[in-house]
């Protein structure tokens, strides 16, 4: 198949495929392709956010202390590919024709969802390359996620559990925990992200109980902070220092709950030292997560789009900006846009609302709305929304964050500029 044939073939199947109410359908595919999850050391990880920074985290401990290590993380932000990597490198376009073409030869079911497909091309991929170590990231949920057919993983952990995907996940925090929970095995050891409400830690518990399973929750009182800007942040935990490089009280979350992942893998083999740990959270930045696109003035992206993530965005610029705050701002049809723009407008001193970055959007009009403490509300395309904002940040010392969907942050990282950078 050619690189075209490929995409076309992927993006034949729906997004989310057919509604499923058991792990049959990519049983039956997995099962024609000689159950590649069976070959494979994994880590599983599901939450409603976090859930990248951890892989990340943990990716890269693991590959500095020398182990090849696969991942599968979910959605894509630049393009197809940078979802399916081995340490740190994605997949090549050849060997994703290759291996999408011997998936087609296995009569797949219509009612397979895109993800299920870029699922069973990351396996082979990463038995191919001879992973010591493979992390999922789950697509949504967890108890019916295609990525729940990994039958013995080494350890699980559940990132923080936020609103988001209600519609197939629930209407509460307790059933959207259900669904993440679902992962965890008979016992299998799990981590659970000490920022969790309450009644999100007890239901963890309870199902970890009842299968056997130890549960981990960082301890937030070894836990110290030594430093926050933008650029920077500093924590020590059990009395080691490390540094992140991706900003916001959430990431020092996301990397307590790495730090006890790589812990419990040393007591399968995996023998990641203090200092690899160290020396890998310096190197992980991810895109679209709270990132720095330029600094004089400061220009922000974050992929946020539900409300723990929008949350997490706001409680880092009330904190941190030292000015003026000037918000671009798009979201999805599909996300609870209201109460996201509720919380963002606490942070921002203005807002230009933009639609034209995908189909689906919400229209720039009803957008804006929701902004309604704001004396600063605009429309504008995004080619315009950013000299604009920029100009506003230069005249007020203030900083410009672009936020409210990962579509609208790809389109960003995709074409950068065409939009004035």
């Amino acid at each position: 198949m050619t690189v075209s044939e490929t995409m076309d073939y992927i993006q034949s199947f729906q997004k989310s495929g057919k509604p499923v109410h058991n792990l049959s359908r990519i049983h039956t595919l997995l099962d024609a392709l000689g159950n590649p999850q069976d070959m494979l050391h994994v880590v599983h990880i599901a939450g409603t956010n976090g859930k990248g920074s951890v892989t990340a985290f943990c990716a890269a401990a693991a590959e500095i202390a020398g182990f090849r290590v696969g991942t599968l993380t979910s959605p894509y932000i630049r393009h197809y590919t940078d979802r399916i990597q081995v340490n740190r490198t994605e997949i090549p376009m050849d060997s994703l024709c290759r291996l999408c073409t011997q998936i087609q030869g296995c009569a797949v079911s219509a009612d397979c969802s895109q993800f299920e497909i870029t699922f069973a091309i990351a396996l082979l991929w990463f038995v191919e390359e001879q992973c010591d170590l493979v992390i999922l990231e789950t697509g949504i949920g967890g108890l019916l996620d295609a990525t729940n057919v990994v039958k013995h993983p080494l350890v699980c952990a559940i990132t923080s559990v936020s609103f988001d995907h209600m519609a197939i996940l629930g209407d509460s925090l307790t059933k959207i925990a259900a669904q993440k929970a679902g992962i965890i095995k008979p016992g299998c050891p799990v981590v659970l992200s000490p920022d969790n409400p309450m009644d999100v830690t007890c239901l963890v518990q309870e199902t970890a109980a009842r299968k056997h399973a130890t549960m981990v929750i960082p301890s937030i009182m070894d836990c110290r902070i030594l430093k926050e800007t933008f650029e920077e942040t500093v924590f020590s935990y059990h009395c080691v220092p490390y540094t992140l490089h991706m900003p916001g009280r959430h990431q020092i979350y996301n990397a307590l709950t790495a730090i006890e992942v790589i812990r419990l893998l040393g007591m399968h083999g995996f023998l990641i030292t203090a200092a690899a740990t160290q020396e890998a959270f310096a190197t992980v930045q991810i895109p679209a997560r709270t990132q720095i696109l330029q600094k004089d003035p400061l220009v922000l992206l974050d992929g946020g789009h539900n409300q723990g993530s929008v949350m997490a965005l706001t409680d880092l610029l009330q904190h941190m900006a030292k000015g003026p705050v000037h918000g671009i701002c798009g979201m999805m049809r599909t996300k609870d846009y209201e109460t996201a723009c509720g919380i963002l407008q606490r942070a921002f001193d203005t807002v230009i609302c933009v639609d034209d970055f995908t189909e689906g959007s919400v229209p720039v009009e009803t957008l804006a709305s929701f902004f309604f403490d704001l004396d600063s509300v605009q429309t504008a395309p995004l080619t315009r929304a950013y000299p604009t904002a920029l100009a506003q940040a230069k005249q007020d010392s203030g900083i410009v964050v672009i936020c409210g969907s990962l579509y609208l942050a790809s389109a960003v990282l995709q074409d950068p500029s065409e939009i004035g950078f």
